[in-house]
């Protein structure tokens, strides 16, 4: 089963990455939804494993993409920063057309996990700028074949 750290919104400031992976112990991949996309690499230095990112709208002069999708375990992941589709509803549309059962998004700094009408939609929050009384977070996801389980860490 692949555990996938979800990281968003780190600005260029990654020191508590080394405080999230003690939380995590070894993951298999790291997705980073933007705000300094670029990030993404000393990220998966940190966590020993490879990436995905996508730029987000701090992000003027990164090669990401806006939007990804990952097959993975039976599910596809659809990953974006959230700064071009707004709201709930308009995320599970977008997820549907893209074929997506988990969407990734950030942007808001805010954490969420919630599944409407079969789509997973999970906000990290900010590694670095939260806004949440909780503190920086991320998530992590854990994959099987017909299941995905998501859990919020909070520093």
């Amino acid at each position: 089963m692949p555990k996938i750290a979800i990281i968003s919104d780190s600005h260029g400031s990654i020191e508590n990455a080394y405080l999230f992976r003690k939380k995590t112990g070894q993951v298999d991949a790291l997705y980073h939804l933007g705000d300094h996309a670029d990030d993404a690499l000393p990220l998966s230095q940190i966590f020993n494993c490879g990436f995905v990112s996508v730029r987000g709208n701090c992000d003027p002069f990164s090669d990401a993409p806006l939007t990804r999708t990952v097959d993975w375990e039976g599910h596809r992941i659809l990953l974006l920063h959230g700064h071009t589709v707004s709201g709930r509803v308009n995320l599970f549309y977008f997820a549907e057309q893209n074929g997506a059962d988990i969407v990734l998004f950030g942007h808001s700094h805010v954490p969420s996990v919630e599944t409407t009408g079969g789509v997973t939609m999970i906000n990290p929050g900010s590694l670095s700028r939260p806004r949440t009384l909780k503190g920086p977070s991320m998530a992590l996801l854990t994959l099987s074949r017909g299941a995905a389980d998501v859990e919020l860490l909070y520093l």
